[in-house]
């Protein structure tokens, strides 16, 4: 998603009680980041409408969104296992 400019996504995850399978969907609002999104980070991180001046602004880049989305995803599943695990 990252390399068309799209954030802002989250993952779902669920159980399929017949087949005992963990199921998975990315869902959530997906845009581009086009120049609107790059001047709310801009405003957010200035602090000047407010909140903390220097804090991490929620919208950020598509890479940036990418790097926090898959550090979250290993601290949510630290392990995954395969077909082959007992």
């Amino acid at each position: 998603m990252c390399s068309v400019d799209v954030m802002d996504y989250s993952l779902l995850v669920g159980v399929d009680e017949e087949s005992k399978e963990l199921v998975m969907g990315i869902i959530d609002f997906m845009r581009q980041y086009t120049w609107d999104k790059h001047f709310e980070t801009w405003v957010k991180a200035s602090g000047i409408l407010g909140g903390p001046k220097n804090a991490a602004p929620t919208v950020v880049s598509p890479e940036q969104y990418k790097k926090r989305f898959r550090k979250a995803m290993s601290t949510y599943f630290r392990m995954v296992p395969d077909q082959w695990s007992p």
